[in-house]
Parts: structure tokens; C-alpha cells; sequence
């Protein structure tokens, strides 16, 4: 390593700044016990489990951000933005002047998840758990680091011992001081004119004079990724919503974003602007697109059970809202669904509704895509991510297109998409051959059915890539009930599945009164041709059998 490079990291001033950082860090993450008339004393919180960390990193986050935290998981190429390397020691939100977050930082983006992005909240973890998780991504991003100065400096010739590398990491992923919001200044006319003035100023070139985000074109992340400015009036934010959490991500800035950190002459000024851009959000939006973890209550009916969304059986069961997120963002999309679920005590039944102004429901082209929904159920205790499960870990999912409620009435094939397609398509066939020019048909192919009796399957998942249909009776064909219809009206999709209650097979979760099971959605929208892993999705919600 250079001695110069070797100088600077060992010199008193760096070594004194290191130490203050620690200082703060400490103080920070401490709680303290306080007594009538005695100063408040600050204790250290327990030390995070770094190997509960790696458990819980393995099983909740690794499928995203890979193994060793190096945003490679299995599901990362369906995701953008795309999830987060560790290893790169880079982090978006922060609240210190170094750009390194604090544990209270790593846990407060846990607890929210990050808006605007496939990353749910794991509010739902315990607090300890949380601070294990924590600490074992500051340990992923130490280890990066340490690899990168190895790697470098074997590049440039230079001899640098594994256990200096590890304390040079340590060092520069130590948080440094809290960056100042000042105290928040009383609310007036003239401060808001003023945020506006320096909205429009500093802040429209690329969030746009509305806040709509339709300033700035073509921008990109630090490392290629393309990114667009944030839509403040959709109420996403990735760094919270409040005005102290805005002029924090003012003064931050985002590190590897194109947004930077602002400098204030004045700390009031900062104030102003968050307090405008609370403004733009419109009412409600912040509920109706932040992941949190629900009950969602089954209710025993009274009388039937209802099959299809028209039935007034459904004024029994209490509807409850969904936030749902585009695993590839994208601000035109679907912000929610009404979920529902009733029972007899022999079959359940859940309805979920949703917004979509086009009614997709065409499968043949090429081109097109149909809207479609699906179900997720797990009865294990820790469910892992909402992906398609693991193994040992299975999951059941309800699945539903729209596409295939046309095919209910009979078997559509080119000619029904292309009316002019010319008669003789398959050729000079006696009549009674063709069926076996319906090639996937022909050879079995659960999706190319001649005849649906439902709009739906049901499936089961271990895994990527496992994904398969539930064998009944040894496919000798189905015992019980599981049907799936929609119905769109309006600009609304509601869609009921029925299944019966008891397992008809042994890859099927069996769901009994009185019992909790932990359930997840998802949709796909045709307009914007989601299909396969591109779709948004909940995450896993309890669902409470009465």
C-alpha cells in the first residue's frame, strides 16, 4: 500500500475523528434510565446476535441481495431498482456527514422498507432480531470493503496485511457525526412561500414545479442502473415522510443517486422546502401505498357461502385494503386491492378487488399479456420472503387469468384471434384428426386444455423454478372444490377463489376454523404486459380462520 494512503489512515486527526464517530455511534444507539432530579445516564444496548443476523439474512433477505450480500440473489434480475450491495459499503439513507449509517438508520430502513422498490417492511420482526439483521449488514459491507483495498492493492503491487485491510474497513464504515436538522421553526405563509421559492429553484429541474417527477430525463445511478426523480405527490418516500425525515434527505442527499446533499446558508431554509414538498402529497397517499403487516379476518357465513363476486354473502365479510408493489417499479401501476375472505366451516372463499381501467382478458397473441391474480398461502410459523417459497418451506398459490375465463365457454384457438385467418390453416385433416394439431393439447399440457370448468389452478412451490400443478387423486382429476372466476365492471376486477378447506392432496395447506395461516397476493396488469415475475405483490399478511 501507498505510505502516503498508509499516513493519512494512521494519522492522530483521522484516528481522533474515528473516535468521536464511535463516541456518537455508541451514544446514539444507547437508551438510558432516568430518575426525578438525576441527569439521564446513558447504558449500552444489548449486543446484536451476529449469528441470528446471518440466519435471518439467509431467510428473509439473501433471495434479493445474494449470500454474501452482494445484490446477486435468485430473484434480482427481476427487480429494479435492483437490490442493494452491501459489499459496496454504499447506502442510500443515512443520517450521518460521512455517508455511513448508524444501527438506528439500518433498522429504522428495515422497519419501513424502502418505498418505491420491491423491499418490504420488517416491522413485524422483534426489535432484537432487527439489530442482529443490522449488525450483520454493516459485517457484509466490512467484508466487501476488506476484499476491495485486498484486491487493490495487489493490483498496484502493494503488500498489505488481511488484518489491516479488515481495520482500514472497520474504520471508514464507522458512522461519523449526526447531521444537524437544526430545531423545527413554527409554520406560516411566509415560510411556505419561501420552501416554494427555493423548491422551484434548487429541487424542479428534476422532481418537476408540481413534484410529479417529470423534471429530469434519463437519469442514472452511480452504477449504471437508470432511476427517475421521485413522484413526492404519490407519497413514496424511501426515507420517510415526515418534515424532519425530508430535511435529513435533504442535507444527506442519497449516495450513488443522482440526488445530492444540499447546503442551507440558512437551517431554517431546509425546513421550508420539506414542509412544501408535504404539501404536494396528496391525502391519503401515504396509507395507501405503505407495506405493513395486517390480520385479515375469515368470518364464518350465515347461510351459503358465496362462490362469485355478486353474491350478497360478501356483506358479511369485512373488507380490508392491500398495499401492493411492482417488483419493476413503475409509478403508472396498481396501488391496492380489497381482500375478503368467508367460510362454512367446508370451504373458504377470498374475494380480492382491484383497480384496472383496461379490461386485458386476450391470451393468444404473441403481444399480448391477460390481467391476472393469484394467492399465496404458507402455514409455516416464519414464512420465508414472499417469493415461491423454499425448500422444506413450501408454499400453495391460487392462481386465476383472465384470459382463461373466455376459454370457459369453449376452446379458443388462432382463428378466434385472427378472424381472417383462412379456414384450411391446418391443412387438408379430417375432421376428427384435428384435435391433434392442437399440439400442446394434444400432448397434455395443463395450460392448453380443451375444456376449463374454472378460471383458475391451484399450485404448489418449494422454490425457483418449481412451480407445478397440485396432483389430486393421483390425476385421476379433482376431489373437493377449488374453482377461481372474475368478473370485471367498471374499471374494477373482483375475483373469488373456493377451495375446500381440508388438504386434497398432500402438497395442499390445510386451513381449519379457528386456526391463523399466513397469506399474500399478487396481480399482473396486461396493459402494462406483466407476466411471469414481473408483478406486484403484498406482503405476507395473517389471515384468521374464525
Amino acid at each position: 500500500m501507498r505510505k502516503s494512503t498508509r499516513k493519512i489512515l494512521r494519522s492522530p486527526g483521522w484516528t481522533l475523528w474515528v473516535f468521536a464517530g464511535l463516541i456518537l455511534f455508541v451514544s446514539s444507539s444507547g437508551r438510558s434510565i432516568e430518575a426525578p432530579g438525576v441527569p439521564s445516564v446513558p447504558i449500552p444496548q444489548r449486543a446484536p446476535d451476529l449469528a441470528r443476523g446471518e440466519v435471518l439474512f439467509a431467510q428473509q433477505c439473501a433471495v434479493c441481495h445474494g449470500a454474501a450480500g452482494a445484490g446477486d440473489g435468485q430473484a434480482a434480475y427481476l427487480l429494479s431498482p435492483t437490490p442493494r450491495d452491501f459489499t459496496s459499503g454504499r447506502f442510500r439513507l443515512v443520517s450521518t456527514q460521512n455517508g455511513v449509517p448508524t444501527d438506528a438508520d439500518l433498522v429504522a430502513t428495515l422497519k419501513r422498507g424502502m418505498p418505491g422498490s420491491a423491499m418490504p417492511p420488517w416491522d413485524w420482526m422483534p426489535e432484537a432480531d432487527l439489530e442482529s439483521l443490522a449488525a450483520y449488514v454493516r459485517r457484509l459491507a466490512i467484508d466487501g470493503k476488506t476484499k476491495v483495498l485486498l484486491s487493490k492493492a495487489k493490483a498496484d503491487e502493494e503488500e498489505l496485511p488481511e488484518k489491516e485491510a479488515r481495520e482500514i474497513a472497520e474504520r471508514q464504515l464507522t458512522p461519523g457525526p449526526a447531521i444537524e436538522t437544526g430545531t423545527q421553526p413554527p409554520a406560516d405563509p411566509v415560510a411556505f412561500q419561501e420552501g416554494r421559492r427555493i423548491f422551484l429553484k434548487t429541487c424542479a429541474l428534476c422532481h418537476g414545479p408540481d413534484g410529479t417527477g417529470r423534471g429530469g430525463k434519463d437519469q442514472k445511478n452511480e452504477d449504471g442502473t437508470p432511476t427517475q426523480p421521485r413522484d413526492f405527490t404519490a407519497g413514496v418516500f424511501k426515507g420517510g415522510s415526515t418534515a424532519k425525515d425530508i430535511v435529513t434527505r435533504l442535507r444527506a442527499g442519497m449516495s450513488g443517486s443522482p440526488m445530492p446533499a444540499m447546503s442551507f446558508d440558512d437551517p431554517k431554509e431546509a425546513w421550508n422546502v420539506a414542509r412544501f414538498v408535504e404539501s404536494m402529497v396528496k391525502p391519503g397517499a401515504q396509507d395507501r401505498v405503505a407495506q405493513h403487516r395486517h390480520t385479515i379476518k375469515a368470518r364464518r357465513v350465515q347461510g351459503e357461502l358465496p362462490r362469485d363476486a355478486a353474491s350478497p354473502g360478501w356483506r358479511q365479510a369485512e373488507g380490508t385494503y392491500r398495499a401492493v408493489a411492482p417488483l419493476w417499479w413503475r409509478d403508472d401501476r396498481i396501488e391496492g386491492l380489497v381482500v375478503r375472505a368467508l367460510h362454512d366451516g367446508k370451504d373458504i372463499a377470498v374475494r380480492l378487488s382491484w383497480e384496472d381501467a383496461t379490461k386485458d382478458d386476450e391470451i393468444l397473441g404473441q403481444d399480448v399479456f391477460p390481467d391476472a391474480a393469484g394467492i399465496q398461502l404458507s402455514a409455516a410459523q416464519d414464512p420465508p420472503i414472499f417469493t415461491m417459497g423454499s425448500k422444506g418451506s413450501p408454499v400453495n398459490i391460487w392462481m386465476w387469468k383472465a384470459a382463461w375465463e373466455r376459454d370457459l365457454e369453449r376452446a379458443r384457438d388462432i382463428a378466434d384471434y385472427r378472424p381472417n385467418t383462412p379456414p384450411d390453416v391446418y391443412g387438408h385433416v379430417a375432421q376428427a384428426d384435428e384435435p391433434m394439431y392442437f399440439t400442446a393439447s394434444a400432448a397434455g399440457n395443463p395450460m392448453a386444455v380443451r375444456k376449463r370448468t374454472t378460471a383458475g389452478e391451484a399450485l404448489f412451490a418449494e422454490g425457483f423454478s418449481t412451480l407445478a400443478p397440485i396432483q389430486v387423486n393421483a390425476g385421476k382429476g379433482p376431489e373437493g372444490t377449488f374453482s377461481a372466476r372474475g368478473a370485471w365492471t367498471d374499471g374494477f376486477w373482483d375475483v373469488v377463489f373456493v377451495r375446500s378447506m381440508a388438504a386434497r392432496a398432500p402438497a395442499e395447506i390445510a386451513l381449519k376454523p379457528g386456526t391463523k395461516a399466513f397469506l399474500a397476493s399478487a396481480l399482473w396488469d396486461g396493459t402494462h404486459q406483466d407476466r411471469n415475475g414481473q408483478k406486484s405483490v403484498t406482503v405476507w399478511h395473517v389471515i384468521e380462520i374464525e
